[in-house]
């Protein structure tokens, strides 16, 4: 009578076989990860200055941006519902955005440049 099964050698053939593949596939998956959380910040920095340009907009005649720059805090953006009020975090680092951080806003040639993060 013959036993049906696999022989050791087939069975770490297989865990051969699968370790390899682990090791091919896993850096490109942590690429691909860290590739959509630098998405998911450059997505939410867009948002925030649409969020400063909106505010800007609707604040033209009080907002004096022609001599100085004008700094717009996340906060004000947050209270006057440019921004959701939820807390923001940077995707890739995991640190709070705080409510502090300022939208720099600079005219220049007659156009506005919105900076953000301001170092």
């Amino acid at each position: 009578m013959k036993n049906k099964g696999f022989t050791l050698i087939e069975l770490l053939g297989v865990i051969v076989i699968l370790g390899i593949i682990g090791v091919l596939v896993t850096p490109l998956v942590i690429n691909l990860i860290n590739g959509g959380k630098e998405d998911v910040n450059n997505m939410q920095v867009e948002a925030i200055k649409r969020a400063a340009k909106n505010y800007t907009n609707a604040n033209i005649y009080s907002m004096d941006c022609t001599e100085n720059p004008c700094d717009i805090t996340i906060s004000d953006l947050k209270s006057s519902g440019y921004l959701e009020s939820k807390d923001l975090k940077n995707a890739t680092t995991e640190d709070p955005i705080s409510d502090n951080d300022i939208v720099r806003v600079i005219r220049e040639n007659g156009k506005y440049k919105y900076i953000y993060p301001v170092e």
